[in-house]
């Protein structure tokens, strides 16, 4: 529908942001680089890098064809499909289901990462995320990051303030932020 007056009466000004996990689509060629070019307002995008199901290069791709709109990609190394979802896992999938032959809990499991873990640093940056883009509140510090967390320097001086070469993640205690990889491309990248 991209294009055409049917979709663009579709718009709603309510719309300030998008957070997607996992976002599924993009792996199918559902969408093409124009409709992603089609969106404007900021994007936080979560993921993990192994996702077998929405494909980790597909979410890549909407990552860089969302060239309208200042973008972000978390990305939780060695993760599947439900990195950092935010949904637990019903307690009737603990148990093995008899037609099933395994334990629905493996759907929402991942087999790297522990979910609440997840849920809680996805829920550090969707919440700057938010804070940002419909509180008008600065939360650049959140997002100011080097890349690829296990590259950040913890260094304080004496007195407990971080020195000129602290670059570790905002809010993350030293050595925390292992396995995670968060990217920022703004508008025309």
């Amino acid at each position: 529908m991209m294009g055409t007056e049917s979709h663009a009466a579709l718009s709603d000004d309510r719309v300030k942001a998008f957070v997607a996990f996992g976002p599924w689509g993009n792996n199918t060629g559902f969408w093409d680089a124009g409709g992603w070019a089609g969106i404007n307002d900021p994007l936080m995008l979560i993921a993990g890098s192994v996702d077998d199901v929405s494909i980790y290069d597909a979410i890549r791709g909407i990552f860089d064809d969302t060239v309208n709109t200042t973008r972000h990609l978390l990305t939780f190394d060695n993760a599947n499909h439900n990195a950092g979802a935010p949904m637990p896992s019903p307690q009737e999938g603990y148990a093995v289901n008899a037609d099933l032959g395994w334990a629905p809990f493996e759907h929402y499991a991942d087999a790297v990462w522990d979910n609440v873990r997840m849920n809680n640093i996805s829920q550090h940056f969707v919440t700057a995320f938010l804070d940002q883009h419909l509180k008008n509140e600065d939360r650049t510090a959140f997002f100011d990051l080097v890349p690829v967390a296990a590259d950040g320097v913890w260094s304080l001086d004496d007195a407990g303030a971080e020195t000129a070469e602290h670059t570790y993640w905002e809010g993350f205690p030293n050595r925390s932020a292992y396995g995670l990889r968060f990217e920022t491309k703004s508008a025309g990248e």
